[in-house]
């Protein structure tokens, strides 16, 4: 396989069991890189439908550096746009809000409706241009249950291509039906690719998490990986599943794992038998990230366990976050040329990894991958012995 250097640093797909090297996760020029040829070419999560429930509702969001805002039209149609003034180039939108019928930039008040088209310039006899052809840029956009996602490519794959087994999941847990419950936003110096793979592995929930360990088992789980995404059945240990009540839209199997999801490049999506939350990984800079964190039910008797949903999700969010500034800080070492995966416990690491350098070499190989694989199966095949997860 040819290799692909960029800034000194080797981006072609990892030899079986290794990992990119170190100056893949805090070189500015492969961050730049990543942001054109990884985030502007994929389907990225940008926003949630219970942001825009009304005609003008909006959210201002990135996919990757990019900034791009959401809005719902007055035909009740939601649509994305670059969040950018075509006139000098200023964001017309921050945060979230309902801008009535327009969108208006900030900078010289033009003005536009929510279906983007321009509706106001002051002193429009000033300008030579065509006014009818000016108007937001438009992105691709779909809905996945209460998500939305974004895409600036107009060659990139439909996006339930790009979303695998992920939707009909979504569907099996009452996805249209999901309430917000709460979220939380950290901002985190470390690399999007370093937190999105602490999110893909097992191996440290027995060593950093108490709840998230007591809950799943990691050793029985099944791994799954698609084109563009990858998941993990968890199974619930028994104690925890006499607590989940019984879910008439749900199979017996359904009730008894958890869906640890990733969607390429940055979204971990956890489906549950009683709740859906999310991790959506926003890059920042080469080593800093805005972390968004949300979870959802199905109202109801469902709403009384969201308190501690609450405390358990911070509770494992700030223990990740205090391992993985480690990884990036561990990752300058002089000397140090790369790290190891693991055959199962980490093994949808390697699958991510392929899928960022497919994405910076240009290959075309699949790294798609039919059936669910058990820790036998992958343990076997990488012909090295079995690893165990560690114990606290």
């Amino acid at each position: 396989m040819p290799t692909h250097t960029l800034d000194g640093c080797d981006l072609s797909e990892p030899a079986p069991g290794r990992l990119l090297p170190p100056r893949a996760f805090f070189s500015p020029v492969v961050f730049d890189a990543d942001m054109t040829k990884i985030f502007a070419r994929s389907w990225v999560h940008v926003a949630d439908l219970p942001d825009v429930r009304e005609p003008g509702d909006y959210v201002a969001a990135t996919i990757g550096t990019s900034p791009v805002v959401i809005v719902r039209g007055h035909d009740q149609v939601v649509r994305g746009f670059l969040n950018v003034c075509p006139h000098r180039g200023a964001t017309i939108a921050e945060g979230r809000g309902n801008c009535g019928r327009q969108l208006k930039c900030p900078y010289h008040a033009w003005s536009f409706s929510t279906d983007g088209r321009l509706v106001g310039a002051p002193s429009r006899e000033e300008f030579t241009c065509d006014f009818s052809t000016i108007g937001l840029l438009p992105i691709r956009l779909a809905t996945c249950g209460p998500l939305i996602f974004g895409c600036l490519d107009a060659e990139a794959p439909p996006f339930e291509a790009w979303a695998g087994e992920l939707p009909a999941a979504m569907a099996r847990h009452g996805g249209d039906r999901l309430e917000l419950a709460f979220e939380y936003t950290y901002e985190v110096d470390v690399n999007w690719k370093i937190y999105v793979e602490n999110g893909l592995e097992g191996y440290h929930v027995a060593v950093v998490h108490d709840l998230l360990n007591d809950f799943v088992e990691t050793k029985s789980a099944y791994q799954h990986f698609e084109e563009h995404s990858s998941y993990t059945h968890a199974f619930i240990k028994a104690d925890y599943r006499q607590m989940i009540p019984e879910l008439p839209h749900l199979s017996a199997e359904e009730q008894s794992y958890v869906r640890f999801g990733h969607v390429f490049p940055n979204l971990i999506p956890v489906l549950a038998p009683a709740e859906f939350s999310y991790l959506r990984i926003d890059p920042i800079g080469p080593e800093r990230i805005r972390l968004v964190a949300r979870s959802f039910d199905l109202g109801g008797d469902l709403a009384a366990l969201r308190d501690f949903r609450r405390e358990a999700l911070d509770r494992t969010n700030q223990q990740d976050i205090g391992v993985v500034t480690r990884v990036q800080r561990g990752l300058h070492a002089h000397g140090f040329r790369g790290g190891v995966h693991s055959a199962f416990l980490e093994c949808r690491i390697g699958h991510f990894e392929r899928m960022v350098s497919r994405a910076h070499t240009g290959e075309r190989v699949s790294v798609a991958r039919p059936g669910s694989f058990t820790q036998e199966q992958l343990t076997e095949e990488s012909g090295r012995p079995r690893v165990a997860a560690a114990r606290a």
